[in-house]
């Protein structure tokens, strides 16, 4: 009897330690290595935003993976850069991306692969570089029809990102 509580005991912190660490992500997004870039703490955008180092007010990188909790999580799995911008960014929010698309407001939206766990995050419509329309499949294990937007070049998608100097 001891030893089969044991068991359970130590099965379910491997499964709860297991699931801590596992993103909701497209099968697509296992390749890519970029970072996230979020503008003014919710705008989510790509490295071509910031043009000269002019723009940038304020700059931070996530180093430590961040707490399940935080609803920037799942958007950490390749690092996350959190920059203020001294421009205004031109955005479109998840709704009007589902409605333009033909989906309802609130249907969950992808980013690189990556599910956006919280639907205060937007995009920048200049980082906006494809959006997929995703319906369900047995290797995407989607219940519904979702949109998947790419803010990273096929190139960056294929071989990754270089860190270019900004000048």
């Amino acid at each position: 009897m001891k030893s089969n509580f044991i068991f359970l005991v130590f099965t379910l912190f491997y499964l709860g330690a297991f699931a801590q660490n596992s993103f909701n992500k497209l099968p697509q997004a296992a390749k890519i290595n970029c970072p996230m870039l979020l503008i003014d703490e919710h705008i989510i955008a790509n490295k071509n935003i910031i043009t000269s180092k002019e723009d940038i007010e304020e700059i931070a990188v996530i180093k430590d993976k961040p707490s399940r909790e935080l609803h920037f999580y799942n958007l950490t799995a390749n690092g996350i850069l959190f920059a203020k911008l001294k421009k205004k960014i031109a955005y479109k929010t998840q709704a009007e991306l589902n409605t333009f698309f033909g989906l309802d407001a609130n249907n969950s939206v992808y980013v690189n692969g990556y599910l956006i766990e919280s639907a205060k995050y937007k995009f920048a419509t200049v980082s906006i570089v494809e959006v997929e329309l995703m319906t369900p499949t047995t290797k995407n294990r989607l219940e519904q029809k979702v949109i998947n937007v790419w803010t990273l070049t096929q190139e960056e998608r294929e071989n990754g990102c270089a860190l270019s100097q900004i000048k």
